[in-house]
């Protein structure tokens, strides 16, 4: 028992011996750097070492149009690196640091765009630094750009590092007001700067990872040496309400306008009405974030631009007296200047404060109160609020509607714009044919969905959802959101049917903007631009609210300019209706093509990028395009295209798509030109013969025959005489700027 006890003792004294030892050496090699056993000086070595953090990058979430098309991506990039250090050898012992920043600065200058003196300032700045970068110029190059320096002979160096910069495929087409954009930090981690990017930077970013190691003075991480990766999270995705095919339509329909009235700027939306998607948000001038200046318009006109909405707010007013059950609309009222006392009563007795007038000083007499609304009359309104109404009542109906509130769309920047309302018997009465207050067409929309609706107000948003890509779990869904029920749902039908003969009755105001596909309601609106205390008399707001179809409304679009015209407000306003038709078409709705003659119109688009996108998403977007895809190999990826990205393409035009499949089907070319041959030849790679001219009738090798370069193919064409081909020269809508 004793000797048992002795060795245990014996041990522990052992134990705790070389304990000290060990700790003794620890000790002197940290503070003194020499190895105890061998009395080596650790000096040069331990000074050598570097504890480096690098940080990893998570990839931005890419952003999506309602049909998976992409809007906002990471794109591959580099960032230039420069090495200083003159003790930098390769592992051939050859020179690995910038030897000559002469000749540095002088070769990356024009491939840089920057000053070759800037350069060389930066790299003999601090000439003990390991490494430098070049500031903002060296992030984010191109895949050309890096090779065009690694062609530089005798740079000595340089490296690269992986960098990512924001692309969007589509520029300016899909409302960079909404999305917004997102540029590199000092840092260079991508950060959201306008928009849905600022508004979901924290979603969109992920999180960062780091790359914790050790190296030596030349760079080398040597085994043995602290090493430690946490990798980065990608951030969500989202996907937006805006559909590219819709947001398409209404660009070409604000720039057609801007031409054609001499317009300064024109906003206008789409929204679907039964549950507040906004399917398309524009406006110009815009901008595209892929090419930022500091001249670019990022004021967003739908919701930063609070302005006096002229008559689309008769709406309310009128929408007012019917929930109220005070209309009657064959009930007649006198048409002629509308003067008022005190109390914004109406007075005929010489004692008037000021007269209200109709537009252009017309007077039709004695008429029922729904032509008040049919022909826009501005006494019809100020009865409406003297007789029927009441300006307390009115105003309930205005705060029933939130219009002038904010209305907290998805983090879209806002103002509540303002009313005069209660201040005075003028600010009352044009309160109610929209002068005098403002208001941002947001909220216009938000209150015609009750209107147009079935009497809820429904709130407009555009974030569909937010998607984790890493567990592929919907993380957000946005959903119809119920802000309140101003009018009852007899009395929004009431509404429909007055609204209607706004634009079917021959004499009605919105006359001009009745489509060929379906039955369209809707209020126009003319209003004037307030100046120096008074009006500007050479420009007016020119706008339209308008709802289809009639029978179950289903989407409304809104449209605004500015235009120094006069007279002939909502005249010769075609791209509107042309729009409607659009969207009539898009979505499958309105009329029979055997119930009405309706005119085919040819659009004109720039080419999307398709390129690394999937066969399919391509082949869809392709076809919401009214574009013919014709889709060469069985991948799933797409490696080229034709027509190339951004060239102009057509209505029903050939799009030829090649993808990273290696069997090749043959196409069916029967009633191709010689232009889609030698497209699809060359896209494909294919060797084919062609004889004749005109379209193809008869071609060699049966269609699906799986084919190479090899396979010799003949195809014979002729013309076709008895087929005149139809002039569309007329009917061509030009693209956006």
């Amino acid at each position: 028992m004793r000797r048992s006890n002795f060795r245990l003792r014996l041990l522990y004294f052992l134990m705790m011996t070389m304990t000290v030892i060990i700790i003794a050496n620890v000790f002197i090699v940290t503070l003194m750097k020499v190895h105890v056993r061998s009395n080596t000086s650790l000096v040069d070595y331990v000074n050598s070492v570097s504890n480096i953090e690098e940080r990893i990058f998570s990839s931005r979430g890419n952003i999506y149009d309602n049909a998976g098309a992409v809007v906002a991506q990471d794109v591959q990039t580099y960032d230039i690196i420069c090495y200083l250090d003159p003790d930098r050898l390769s592992a051939d012992n050859e020179i690995a640091y910038v030897d000559d920043p002469v000749y540095a600065a002088e070769k990356l200058a024009p491939i840089l765009e920057m000053e070759a003196k800037d350069i060389y300032d930066i790299l003999t700045a601090n000439r003990n630094l390991y490494q430098t970068e070049l500031g903002a110029n060296g992030r984010n190059l191109s895949e050309e750009q890096k090779e065009a320096i690694e062609a530089i002979e005798d740079l000595h160096g340089i490296d690269f590092r992986n960098s990512y910069k924001r692309y969007y495929p589509y520029g300016d087409v899909i409302s960079p007001q909404l999305v917004g954009f997102a540029q590199s930090d000092d840092n260079g981690k991508l950060v959201g700067k306008l928009g849905l990017e600022e508004y979901l930077n924290d979603e969109l970013s992920g999180t960062d990872g780091y790359h914790s190691y050790q190296r030596d003075k030349h760079g080398y991480i040597l085994p043995g040496m602290y090493d430690e990766t946490v990798e980065a999270i990608d951030g969500y995705d989202v996907y937006l309400t805006l559909d590219l095919a819709i947001q398409e339509a209404l660009n070409t329909a604000l720039n057609t306008t801007i031409e054609a009235k001499n317009a300064s700027r024109a906003w206008g939306a789409v929204v679907e009405i039964k549950t507040g998607k906004i399917l398309a948000w524009g406006q110009t001038p815009s901008f595209d974030p892929n090419n930022l200046t500091s001249d670019d318009v990022q004021v967003n006109y739908g919701s930063q631009l609070a302005y006096e909405p002229g008559s689309v707010m008769k709406a309310v007013i009128y929408s007012a007296a019917m929930d109220l059950g005070v209309y009657d609309g064959n009930r007649e009222f006198d048409s002629s200047p509308y003067c008022y006392t005190e109390t914004a009563g109406r007075t005929y007795a010489g004692n008037e404060l000021a007269c209200i007038k109709n537009v252009s000083d017309r007077n039709w007499g004695n008429i029922p109160l729904d032509y008040g609304l049919i022909y826009s009359s501005n006494v019809a309104t100020a009865t409406l609020l003297s007789q029927y109404v009441g300006i307390e009542n009115y105003e309930e109906y205005m705060h029933r509607y939130h219009l002038y509130e904010r209305v907290n769309s998805d983090g879209i920047d806002e103002i509540a714009g303002y009313t005069n309302y209660g201040l005075s018997p003028v600010d009352d009465i044009t309160a109610t044919y929209g002068q005098g207050s403002s208001l941002t067409m947001l909220q216009l929309l938000q209150a015609y969905t009750a209107i147009f609706g079935n009497g809820e107000m429904i709130k407009p948003y555009f974030i569909d959802k937010i998607v984790d890509p890493n567990t592929n779990t919907t993380v957000y869904q946005g959903t119809r959101n119920v802000v309140s029920t101003p009018i009852s749902r007899e009395t929004a039908n009431q509404m429909h049917d007055l609204l209607r003969r706004v634009v079917s009755d021959p004499e009605g105001t919105c006359r001009h903007y009745a489509a060929k596909t379906v039955e369209v309601m809707g209020k126009t609106g003319t209003s004037e631009i307030p100046i120096d205390g008074g009006y500007d008399e050479n420009t007016s707001i020119i706008s339209c609210m308008l709802g289809f179809p009639y029978d179950d409304p289903e989407y409304m679009v809104y449209f605004a300019y500015v235009s120094p015209e006069t007279v002939y407000y909502n005249y010769d306003i075609k791209p509107i209706p042309d729009l409607i038709d659009r969207i009539a078409l898009l979505q499958n709705i309105g009329f029979d093509e055997d119930d009405v003659e309706t005119e085919k119109y040819i659009y004109k688009y720039e080419m999307p990028l398709l390129r690394s996108k999937k066969t399919a998403e391509a082949y869809d977007l392709l076809d919401r395009y009214d574009l013919e895809a014709v889709v060469i190999g069985d991948g799933e990826i797409v490696v080229d295209q034709y027509p190339k990205t951004g060239e102009i393409i057509y209505t029903n035009q050939k799009v030829f798509l090649m993808t990273d499949g290696s069997n090749i089907a043959l196409a069916d070319m029967e009633g191709w030109t010689r232009k889609d041959i030698v497209n699809y030849a060359n896209t494909a790679m294919l060797n084919i013969k062609i004889e004749g001219s005109g379209i193809v009738y008869e071609q060699s090798v049966s269609p699906e025959t799986i084919v190479n370069s090899n396979t010799e193919i003949n195809v014979k064409l002729r013309e076709i005489n008895h087929v005149e081909e139809a002039s569309t020269e007329d009917m061509v809508v030009e693209p956006e700027d």
